[in-house]
């Protein structure tokens, strides 16, 4: 999808499957790709057989329809948290979510302590802002070095542990309470939303998924397979295919966008993007094929804010035409959630999970008695927090 910003587009895909172990699919992930944006939203239910699927597809469906990138316009780009334009409306679409969670919830015996966690990119060019809840993740991976970069601060009880200094990184890994959460929606009327913004650049990938990945793939892994091919539905399907093939203990859901070059800019119009460059950035001339290159394409900005280098598009391959985003499904003005019936994704249906409470402040340490019961009953699956 060409982008007003020379030479820029976005290229993204949206995968999710049952797992191996599961019987239904309570993840729900959405992604809408406009002309100059993408909006992915992954969003993992907890809380009982029908709860989970319910409280994830409430949240989708919510900040779908309060929530349209074609509202904000064009020029607006999300790079500070002082563009209420855009965090106020993300906000209020995720608030909203919460309260129609929470709500149904109150009103439904069998919904009774149901929630979600939801992670959100809109990126418009090369600027992202991320908005989250709960333990899914957004990573951003470096195209030129292939480092991976965790946006997202899980908001669980082992990531409060570790973050405080009371277990290491290998204790996260296998402490027996890694998946109680402290916030998500629906667990009371009011949520905290995170916010973060990122500037990409070209190569780089965006990678939103739920915890059914994170538990079988490592970071370093995520960077690999998202950069192993230029399709990100590629990209996707081996992300999916290595989670199942590690055990599936979870419904499993991964997006990836590709930032991506598409046509040179006239040697003009890099003239003048260098002109308008802030005085105090340095530029570096590399030499890449043994040489020192003349043309503007190979300046770089020290803080990687790369001037359009005059590569021509990717090759598509014919055959994987229709698997690389989801605009070639659908039209322009179409909004669609991912289903079973829309290829290349996959919808599956997904089991019971119990769900965290929201809370305001961290737990106190939790007792050794009610340390055990939780370890009894997590069983992989994300948990509420126990009263003390």
């Amino acid at each position: 999808m060409p982008h007003p910003e020379q030479g820029i587009r976005l290229r993204s895909s949206a995968r999710t499957s049952v797992g191996q172990v599961r019987e239904n699919n309570e993840d729900n992930i959405h992604l809408w790709p406009g002309d100059d944006f993408v909006l992915a939203i992954v969003a993992d239910g907890m809380g009982g057989a029908a709860a989970g699927e319910e409280a994830s597809r409430l949240a989708v469906e919510a900040i779908r329809s309060g929530f349209s990138p074609r509202e904000v316009p064009a020029e607006v780009r999300p790079t500070t948290p002082e563009d209420a334009t855009l965090t106020d409306k993300l906000r209020d679409a995720i608030q909203d979510a919460n309260l129609r969670i929470f709500e149904k919830a109150s009103t439904s015996p069998e919904m009774r302590g149901m929630g979600t966690t939801v992670t959100l990119a809109f990126v418009r060019g090369t600027h992202a802002i991320v908005a989250h809840v709960g333990d899914s993740r957004a990573y951003l991976v470096d195209g030129e070095d292939g480092n991976i970069t965790q946006i997202t601060a899980d908001h669980s009880f082992v990531r409060a542990l570790l973050d405080a200094g009371h277990i290491t990184e290998e204790q996260a890994e296998e402490h027996p309470m890694r998946n109680v959460l402290y916030r998500a929606l629906g667990q009371a009327d009011d949520i905290d939303v995170d916010l973060y913004f990122k500037r990409l650049h070209i190569g780089d990938r965006l990678v939103l998924c739920s915890d059914g990945l994170t538990r079988h793939v490592k970071p370093s892994e995520i960077a690999r397979l998202a950069l192993s091919d230029p399709n990100p539905d590629v990209a996707s399907q081996k992300l999916i295919d290595l989670a199942n093939e590690r055990g599936g203990e979870d419904n499993v859901s991964v997006i990836v966008v590709s930032v991506e070059a598409t046509r040179p800019a006239p040697p003009a119009q890099q003239v003048a993007q260098i002109a308008d460059l802030d005085d105090d950035k340095t530029l570096l001339l590399k030499d890449r094929q043994s040489r020192l290159m003349t043309t503007l394409t190979d300046l770089e900005i020290d803080d990687r804010e790369t001037v359009e280098t005059q590569r021509p598009p990717l090759p598509l391959d014919s055959s994987k035409m229709d698997a690389e985003r989801l605009k070639d499904v659908m039209d322009d003005d179409d909004i669609e959630d991912i289903t079973e019936d829309s290829p290349p994704f996959r919808m599956e249906n997904g089991l019971d999970r119990a769900i965290a409470r929201r809370a305001d402040a961290l737990p106190q340490p939790i007792s050794a008695p009610v340390l055990e019961a939780h370890e009894t009953q997590a069983e992989g699956r994300d948990n509420l927090i126990p009263d003390q």
